[in-house]
């Protein structure tokens, strides 16, 4: 499926009415969609535009599988991910692995303690697709110690969540968010950031 299939089947359009939005021909989205035709980066960012949504950059994650005598392989990734809203909170439902989660088959990902149960389940049991279209990383560094794992799958994942807590354990400096701080403290001319008593910066 293509970026923008996907986008126009997010925003519950059809090639007609998208084709419509964008001011083109809907034989045109037809072709983009079937790879028939290739649009340029502007047209691409013209259509997912109407369809409401944008191309945006994302780190890429790799995963390394380990292994494990008693869980087998599990996967480990590079880095952490961000799974968009709605889709962190939603319901998942897998196949009843009755050895593993006692034949569940559905978690509610926008209860905390479902969440930290199904978390504990796909990390060890899961793949990477899973992993990626369900776990989010800023909701599994704050379920972290709280999900109940081998020792070998926290030990493999433990540096990935170190990595994503880095700034804050390194102790780097506050984020002024968009610079809007910096801009108004200009603007009535006080000094930023703002010097502590003990004569360092925030």
């Amino acid at each position: 499926m293509t970026v923008i299939e996907a986008a126009r089947r997010a925003a519950g359009l059809s090639q007609r009415r998208l084709a419509e939005l964008a001011r083109t021909q809907q034989s045109s989205v037809s072709e983009y969609e079937s790879r028939r035709k290739s649009p340029t980066l502007e047209v691409v960012e013209r259509l997912l535009q109407a369809a409401g949504a944008e191309l945006a950059v994302r780190p890429l994650v790799e995963f390394d599988y380990l292994e494990d005598p008693e869980l087998g392989l599990f996967p480990v990734p590079s880095r952490l991910w961000q799974v968009p809203v709605p889709l962190c909170f939603s319901r998942v439902q897998v196949f009843p692995f009755r050895s593993y989660a006692g034949g569940r088959e559905v978690w509610d990902l926008s209860e905390p303690t479902e969440r930290i149960e199904f978390y504990d389940l796909v990390l060890c049991h899961g793949t990477d697709e899973m992993l990626l279209e369900t776990v989010d990383g800023a909701l599994l560094v704050e379920a972290w110690p709280r999900i109940s794992l081998p020792s070998s799958v926290r030990a493999a994942w433990q540096p990935v969540i170190d990595a994503a807590k880095g700034a804050a354990s390194r102790g780097d400096p506050p984020r002024d968010p968009v610079g809007i701080s910096a801009r108004i403290a200009a603007e009535i001319g006080m000094p930023w950031p703002r010097p502590t008593r003990a004569g360092r910066r925030h």
